[in-house]
């Protein structure tokens, strides 16, 4: 199942992983296995803004198994989805959570160097 991103359409802040994991692709929402729990441990409401204010979505949508390495084909295909989902927001603040979702935005960028910008 494609797993396509979901929170308030005019967030001010998004979320951007790589892809869904098992969980995520059977139930068809980002962020709500292991990674999803972790992600709402820090978007308590508290420290930091409600999870419910977020916009959370992935670069990839489809599940491919555990040590599946996505392909250009991948990012070519999920892509588009992922740009009209920023175009539509339009967020003021971007949280990439790995090298997927980072590179997405920034390019080919060395992760040390652009650790916490």
């Amino acid at each position: 199942m494609r797993v396509k991103g979901e929170g308030p359409p005019n967030a001010r802040f998004m979320v951007v992983g790589e892809g869904p994991g098992w969980e995520e692709a059977r139930s068809g929402r980002p962020f709500i296995g292991k990674s999803g729990k972790e992600l709402n441990r820090f978007l308590d409401g508290v420290n930091l803004p409600h999870r419910s204010e977020y916009f959370v979505t992935n670069v990839y949508r489809e599940y491919q198994g555990k040590d599946y390495e996505y392909t250009p084909t991948d990012l070519e295909r999920d892509s588009p989805e992922l740009e009209a989902e920023f175009d539509r927001g339009k967020p003021e603040v971007v949280i990439t959570l790995g090298r997927h979702s980072t590179r997405w935005f920034l390019g080919d960028v060395d992760m040390e160097s652009s650790h916490s910008i």
